[in-house]
């Protein structure tokens, strides 16, 4: 049931997030503000949800993860509502950035991610990449409709329809849905079982004893955050700014929003298969094998900017769904074989601050080099670069590797 309930609310409240794409088109011919300050929404979003991390890791350990996520449905439909009557750039910032994100952080990322934990600690990628696969439902579904609404109602009259997402479903479900584990059902540190196919964990008393203290202290913490910066921040780079390329493109909007929708599909898919794989042959592995995806992502649209043809852009829909899926399992799943413990929902709030930096800079980036240059190349030169250095980053991270806690 956790499975299922962070399948549907996380494709419901990142659902949201990633049409913020659609909105960004919307938002950019109604209100006549360029595409970086109209992006810059995405990127304090981001930035507030990074933040909150260590908030929420304190909230799911003092309260209960149902009881955080309950609390930031309500928050989300406050925000969201809100953001249907902005006038000015900087209350959408308010409204869509702050408020948005402390909800879609509360109802998220950190509380689910525990949660799912906690009920499948020795097969952890493999149930984070069927929960976190709800995302690329979220996409699938969400961007099209979303689109659909927004030529048919307008941007404002869409934000209320997804304002009652959170009472229709965030807030009860959270309730009435979700159950905490009696006793966390994790043997496998305890008899030395590996986290995944590469790692060995020592049988020592002391290696559940990281402390968000010691974990800051860790080299290996901050080789995993820039990763995670540097992998989010890509993903944020093509995921965020890719409807605006097709149209500009010549691509109508209608095929642009089919183009996304795909884009879902190859995240669930690539969600699933790089949870299990990771657990198969390793974090490392299955995580540079998701970055080839991201460059031939990016070379599909090298190609798209000198032929215009739909199957070099489904291609790109495919390989960037797919890339970006290993994102969501890999993620946490990395952080709990570094920093397994008792306070595991502090340290992975706050190594979380690094992945939605990551995606706040690459939203902004990419507008902002759009304005900057008057096209796309330096956008995907960059993302290029990010995407073969996030990889190496992981493998000196090297969560296949022991990492007990230090004494004392």
């Amino acid at each position: 049931m956790a499975v299922f309930v962070a399948f549907v609310t996380l494709g419901v409240v990142y659902g949201v997030w990633f049409a913020y794409s659609v909105f960004l088109v919307a938002l950019v011919d109604d209100m006549d503000w360029s595409r970086s300050l109209t992006a810059g929404a995405i990127s304090v979003m981001s930035v507030v949800h990074g933040l909150s991390g260590p908030m929420n890791g304190r909230l799911v350990e003092r309260f209960g993860a149902p009881r955080a996520i309950a609390l930031g449905g309500l928050i989300f439909t406050i925000g969201i509502f809100l953001t249907s009557q902005v006038q000015t750039w900087w209350q959408l910032y308010i409204t869509f950035g702050v408020i948005s994100g402390i909800g879609i952080a509360m109802a998220g990322w950190v509380p689910f991610i525990v949660l799912v934990e906690r009920w499948y600690p020795t097969k952890l990628g493999t149930a984070l990449g069927f929960a976190m696969s709800g995302i690329g439902l979220g996409i699938l579904v969400g961007v099209p409709a979303i689109n659909a609404w927004i030529e048919n109602y307008g941007w404002r009259h869409t934000f209320m329809i997804l304002a009652a997402l959170g009472p229709l479903w965030v807030i009860p479900a959270a309730l009435f849905l979700l159950k905490i584990p009696a006793e966390e059902p994790d043997n496998r540190l305890e008899k030395g079982q590996p986290a995944s196919a590469d790692s060995v964990v020592p049988d020592e008393p002391f290696y559940n004893n990281w402390e968000l203290r010691t974990a800051l202290r860790s080299p290996r913490f901050w080789l995993a955050g820039a990763c995670f910066l540097t992998g989010a921040c890509v993903s944020q780079i093509l995921l965020m700014h890719q409807f605006a390329f097709m149209v500009d493109q010549g691509i109508a909007k209608t095929q642009s929003s089919f183009i996304a929708g795909v884009i879902g599909i190859s995240t669930i898919v690539g969600q699933l298969v790089w949870g299990n794989l990771s657990d198969r042959i390793g974090r490392e592995r299955a995580y540079t094998m998701a970055a080839v995806c991201n460059l031939l992502a990016i070379g599909a649209l090298v190609y798209l900017s000198s032929m215009l043809a739909l199957w070099v852009a489904v291609s790109f829909a495919i390989f960037v769904g797919f890339g970006y899926g290993a994102n969501t399992p890999i993620f946490p799943a990395t952080s709990r074989d570094l920093f397994a413990g008792i306070f595991f929902p502090s340290i992975f709030g706050t190594l979380a601050i690094s992945g939605s930096l990551g995606a706040a800079i690459g939203a902004w980036l990419g507008g902002w080099l759009y304005d900057v240059t008057g096209g796309y190349s330096a956008m995907l030169v960059v993302s290029a670069v990010l995407a073969v250095v996030s990889p190496l980053l992981l493998w000196m991270a090297a969560p296949r590797l022991p990492n007990p806690a230090p004494h004392g």
